[in-house]
């Protein structure tokens, strides 16, 4: 792991480029509303019960980090939660993805949206194990 001397932030490949500043998780969600407040909560809290992680606020999202980043909280809207799991294969599954960014055929961003808690099904449970697999690097070993 690198350390930006700046900011502190922790990254896997030394000299990564990133935004340094100084970002809290606070402050993401300020202004937010109470629903999305409480899904950015809730899926905090669903992820905990996988492994541990730190939260990584930067500018626009919160990053869910171990080794790497694997999945990432990146809008709040009105009643909604938009965010990302990072995989290391594209899973077609558009009851829970709405969008899937190809990254060299290295990793696919799989992005969705949760309206409600129960949007986090154990489906959509088992694609977060395997993101978090990604952020401890599993899929090199």
């Amino acid at each position: 792991m690198w350390t930006c001397p700046a900011c502190k932030h922790k990254f896997y490949n030394k000299n990564q480029s990133h935004s340094c500043g100084e970002y809290s998780v606070d402050g993401f969600l300020e202004g937010k509303s109470e629903k999305a407040t409480q899904l950015f909560h809730h899926f905090i809290t669903e992820y905990k019960t996988i492994g541990n992680f730190e939260l990584h606020p930067v500018k626009t999202r919160v990053a869910l980090l171990t080794l790497m980043r694997f999945a990432s909280i990146n809008k709040m809207g009105p009643d909604y939660l938009d965010g990302h799991l990072v995989l290391v294969e594209e899973m077609k599954d558009p009851a829970i993805f709405y969008r899937i960014d190809n990254l060299n055929n290295r990793f696919f961003v799989h992005h969705f949206r949760v309206y409600k808690a129960e949007d986090i099904s154990n489906t959509f449970k088992k694609y977060m194990a395997m993101a978090y697999r990604v952020g401890q690097r599993e899929h090199v070993k």
